[in-house]
């Protein structure tokens, strides 16, 4: 298995994102919010551990598939659990020791055989028997753990005679009884060769590989970020790591013990080191983010104005020579993306008492610190699923305010019933009300009592429900009747039957507007005249500017003016988005054109990004910016890989 293919979804998975309108959908939204700071914008999200690793199978053929998926249904932000494992040193995803099976450490251990796991093609109902191994003691002088409860749920001895598959695994499925933790003389091992890699080990309750480790995780992520290096595909990849120990070999079910120095990773070994290995290039690092917050002259203002921050967001000053500095903005999509290429934040998330001796201080200029990305928000849901409690929406607030700051906002989906084959066009009330409220939903359980390897759809319909924009089935495909046609064109948001989303219209049909005033994120307006969608920035009263929702809170605030109109009143609003230029290329304003523009340069068709500003000053901000940059030698220059100027952007073809 090479590195170069290790993204590999099913079609079923990449069909619930990439065909229409769900393609359209999905990029029209991300394009809105590019000038949005990242920290102020929900995404789906997702716990790798429930998601890809139910009942404690950790199979790498599997995970390979599950992550895959979980990629390509569209989740842009992970909860991934790490396990040191001193016994190999290294970070793992299997929450056990695995013991090396080429040392002295094999004279102690009681490995027996199981049969040969056949890959197979057609199915992924994994049933991959337990292990009968039981907490021996004081083998090679490792600390002991806790003895565990008084009785544990074990398997039955393993039937020699089963046969089993994985990715899926299937054998006969063991029975399980209620066993005293009295310890045998010598633990067991059962080692199942596979006809993919390494043999799937089988110890206390986990079955795991040797290869799944955080570097698989890394590579198969690097080959995905290629893969999608597309201006139409591309958007912002959030980790956040769990740091645990694994448990003993010697007590698998038992929860892991305090590592000592001697035991915990060195140079070479530490979390920013694996993530190094692989995503270097991609990351975008505290470091970066100190140095650009100390001078916004010279980073995130130092662009085309209309790729400038949205206002509002965060405050910012001048230092004492005069450059602009903040203390806790963030960037937005566009630069980190299309300026800076960058498509990767990581961060820490808890870290296990058991690592304590663990110094994260070496990795910190890498991985931002706990806590970073992550600001968990206690909520609490009526039986229909609107929020009771928890909410950052108020419709009297017009600014970001202490009561209502999004940044980073994000709280624990509730439990869901999602059938095997749910219908995508019904979002989860739950999930839609979340987002809506500006919180971040973590989904943190297995759907439909499957992993994304084996169905992606529970999971594509979870996802689904994230998005705050168009109504499901929208938009609808533009009429294409002749020149001049502006059938489904243009956007107009309604109140019933899906509040708040948008839906496609004709631009000659007459509606109220929506004006926003671009210095209060959450200040919106309903124009009192209506008009056509090519007169409808002359009905928004100075400053107010017609504009369209780029956040799920800046949506819900637009809803909430909409609803306060006179009683009665429900009729659409325009909002300033529209596909004139090009059917299905969805931009901002009346004049704009599709940002996005095909090269004949390249065996494969790549779209790149163009800034909206006219053809001949493209040209000249290219050249300009081109002699500019190899004058001071920037970091970009550096980074080793072939790239070409567009509108003063460098691209190797196309962002990665």
């Amino acid at each position: 298995m090479s590195s170069g293919d290790l993204y590999d979804p099913d079609q079923s998975a990449v069909d619930t994102r990439l065909v229409k309108p769900w393609n359209v959908a999905f990029r029209a939204q991300r394009d809105v919010g590019l000038n949005i700071p990242i920290d102020f914008r929900t995404g789906p999200t997702v716990s790798l551990s429930p998601a890809c690793f139910y009942n404690n199978q950790y199979e790498h053929n599997a995970f390979q598939k599950c992550f895959s998926n979980l990629l390509a249904v569209g989740f842009t932000r992970f909860t991934v659990d790490v396990y040191w494992d001193p016994l190999q040193s290294v970070w793992s995803l299997c929450p056990v020791e695995l013991p090396p099976l080429d040392n002295e450490v094999t004279e102690t251990i009681s490995i027996v055989s199981g049969p040969t796991l056949t890959m197979s093609t057609d199915t992924f109902d994994a049933n991959i028997p337990l292990s009968t191994a039981l907490p021996p003691r004081d083998i090679l002088e490792f600390e002991r753990r806790q003895d565990g409860p008084g009785s544990t749920s074990v398997a039955t001895p393993v039937d020699a005679s089963s046969t089993a598959t994985s990715s899926g695994l299937s054998s006969a499925g063991p029975t399980t009884s209620s066993l005293s933790t009295a310890a045998p003389a010598n633990p067991t091992i059962v080692s199942f060769p596979t006809t993919d890699g390494p043999p799937l080990m089988q110890i206390g309750s986990y079955n795991c590989t040797a290869m799944m480790t955080l570097g698989f995780l890394t590579g198969l992520l690097e080959n995905f970020l290629d893969v999608t290096s597309t201006t139409t595909d591309t958007a912002i990849t959030l980790l956040t790591l769990n740091v645990h120990a694994a448990s003993s070999w010697q007590d698998p079910n038992a929860p892991a013990s305090q590592l000592s120095q001697n035991q915990l990773p060195e140079s070479g070994d530490l979390l920013s080191d694996v993530m190094k290995g692989n995503l270097t290039d991609e990351t975008y690092t505290p470091s970066i983010l100190r140095s650009q917050r100390e001078n916004l002259n010279e980073s995130w203002f130092d662009v085309d104005w209309e790729n400038r921050p949205r206002q509002g967001y965060y405050n910012f000053s001048k230092d004492a020579n005069d450059n602009l500095y903040t203390v806790n903005g963030w960037p937005s999509e566009v630069y980190i993306e299309f300026q800076e290429q960058y498509r990767l934040v990581v961060s820490y998330g808890t870290i296990d008492p058991q690592m304590r001796l663990y110094n994260i201080g070496t990795d910190l200029d890498f991985i931002f610190p706990p806590g970073t990305i992550s600001n968990y928000q206690n909520v609490s849901f009526e039986t229909a699923g609107q929020l009771s409690s928890g909410c950052l929406f108020a419709a009297s607030e017009t600014t970001v305010t202490p009561e209502s700051n999004s940044s980073w906002a994000i709280s624990t989906a509730p439990s869901l019933d999602i059938g095997a084959t749910p219908n995508l066009l019904v979002p989860i009330p739950s999930i839609a009300n979340l987002t809506s409220c500006g919180i971040t939903a973590l989904l943190n359980e297995t759907l439909a009592n499957t992993t994304a390897d084996k169905n992606p759809l529970p999971y594509a319909a979870y996802l689904h429900s994230t998005q705050w924009s168009w109504a499901p089935g929208e938009p609808l495909n533009a009429t294409s009747s002749g020149s001049g046609s502006t059938g489904n064109r243009c956007a107009i948001m309604t109140i019933s039957p899906f509040p708040g989303r948008w839906h496609a219209t004709d631009c000659n049909s007459r509606h109220q507007v929506a004006c926003h005033d671009p210095t209060q994120p959450y200040h919106w307006e309903i124009s009192s005249g209506d008009s056509e969608y090519e007169a409808a920035e002359t009905l928004c009263r100075a400053p107010l500017t017609f504009d369209v929702p780029h956040t799920a809170l800046e949506n819900a605030h637009l809803l909430a003016a909409m609803r306060s109109r006179r009683e009665g009143t429900d009729e659409p609003v325009y909002i300033d988005i529209n596909s004139l230029d090009v059917a299905d290329c969805w931009v901002i304003g009346l004049n704009s054109t599709c940002p996005y523009i095909q090269s004949i340069d390249t065996n494969r068709t790549r779209i790149v990004v163009v800034p909206t500003v006219a053809a001949v000053i493209i040209f000249v901000l290219a050249a300009l910016t081109f002699f500019i940059k190899c004058a001071s030698n920037r970091r970009k220059s550096k980074r080793g890989r072939k790239r070409r100027m567009v509108g003063g952007w460098e691209y190797e073809g196309v962002p990665s």
